[in-house]
């Protein structure tokens, strides 16, 4: 089960790079580069979306080694995925809000 839940949090990761890297697509339904409370943030939102890759493939990894510092990585990359979200919110990213919440209650219950 450790392998599984690594995998996912290194696939969480690697996800913001698969939205937040490439050129916009005019025909997209959202603009990952816009914030609605302070406008074009594409250069802020492209190194959070690399930030949150690189943090949460550690804690994935660290988990699936069972290394002890896993915990507070992967919380702390779940919280930078978190604060992408909010950046640049709209509706669609309800869902990356919630697996962000699942990862950082459930590393956190590992912990006590």
């Amino acid at each position: 089960m450790r392998w599984i839940a690594g995998l996912f949090v290194v696939a969480h990761g690697l996800v913001h790079l698969a939205i937040w890297l490439p050129k916009p697509d005019e025909k997209a339904p959202f603009d990952v580069g816009h914030s609605p409370f302070a406008g074009n943030v594409r250069r802020l939102a492209s190194g959070l979306a690399i930030a949150a890759t690189v943090i949460l493939a550690l804690g994935g990894l660290g988990l699936i080694g069972d290394a002890s510092w896993w915990i507070p990585v992967t919380v702390t990359g779940a919280a930078v995925s978190a604060a992408l979200l909010i950046l640049t919110f709209n509706r669609w990213w309800l869902i990356g809000l919630g697996i962000n919440a699942a990862i950082i209650v459930l590393a956190l219950q590992q912990e006590g």
